[in-house]
């Protein structure tokens, strides 16, 4: 995906708020917003969202002085959703057998509703409300169910702290004889989710964990360690959370599908759904 007209301005606000959350004054947003500002004056239309918005996260974390910004706020959010887990297993349980793997996914993409990159608040009352009753853009579901139930290999892309939670209700709903990967970023950036969050949501228990090996929005494949791109290549399923994945990865090579919330507009107009609705879409 390239970058849209709409990023400029939701870029320099990320930064912006990045600053504040680091805790520094109004100069020092006014800093950053000039250097993102100088940066994007040359923005390439090839980027993609998620390359605007790391260099802008790039900047926040030079003027602030901060290598993770939000390193506390991840943390809030792992043991929010933590405190959900029990309440989130029910509501998968709860119905019949035959329906727990499609409410495990519906539970999955409620998750993606945490992202401080767009909202600055959530309460877990949101997220309960978000696997009730937000609507589907897009759903091939069906389609999903039947390359679970053949994937021997699959790799799962996660995306947020406190999210991996909710991702880990779905990887429970999987076939134990599975092989999995849960891929996490190589480093902080945004509320993304590293190593410690995957492990503090207990993911480690269920799937191997693997990095991007990069500190940036999304995965640029063809940069990541061997190891990912070599399973990778034997994967017979590829799982994609979130946003800032489905921006870098639209264009992979590999039986992939695509689970996100269009957050915002740019995304949604590229899916061809509204913006706010969720999608469940194989790479065309």
């Amino acid at each position: 995906m390239r970058a849209q007209l709409e990023c400029f301005c939701c870029n320099i606000r990320q930064a912006q708020e990045a600053v504040g959350i680091a805790g520094k004054d109004r100069e020092s947003q006014w800093l950053v917003s000039q250097k993102v500002c100088q940066l994007y004056a040359e923005a390439d239309p090839a980027w993609t969202p998620a390359f605007m918005t790391t260099r802008a996260h790039d900047l926040a974390k030079a003027v602030a002085g901060v290598e993770d910004i939000f390193y506390q706020l991840k943390r809030h959010y792992n043991q929010l959703a933590l405190k959900l887990y029990p309440r989130l297993k029910q509501f998968v349980t709860e119905g019949p057998a035959s329906q727990h793997l499609e409410r495990a996914i519906r539970v999955a993409i409620a998750g993606n509703l945490i992202d401080l990159g767009v909202y600055q608040e959530i309460k877990a009352e949101q997220l309960l409300s978000e696997v009730e009753h937000t609507s589907w853009g897009k759903y091939q579901f069906d389609l999903l169910q039947k390359e679970i139930n053949a994937a021997r290999k699959i790799v799962y892309v996660g995306d947020n702290a406190g999210e991996v939670v909710f991702d880990r209700i779905l990887l429970e709903e999987m076939d134990s004889q599975k092989e999995i990967v849960f891929v996490i970023k190589g480093g902080p950036i945004s509320n993304d989710a590293l190593l410690q969050d995957a492990q503090e949501a207990g993911i480690e228990k269920i799937a191997r964990l693997m990095t991007t090996g990069q500190a940036e929005i999304g995965l640029r494949l063809e940069a990541a360690p061997p190891e990912l791109q070599e399973f990778w290549a034997q994967a017979d399923l590829i799982i994609s959370k979130g946003q800032g994945n489905f921006e870098t990865l639209s264009e992979a090579k590999g039986n992939l599908f695509f689970l996100l919330k269009a957050k915002c507009l740019p995304v949604a107009r590229e899916l061809g759904v509204s913006q706010g609705a969720l999608v469940l879409q194989r790479r065309d």
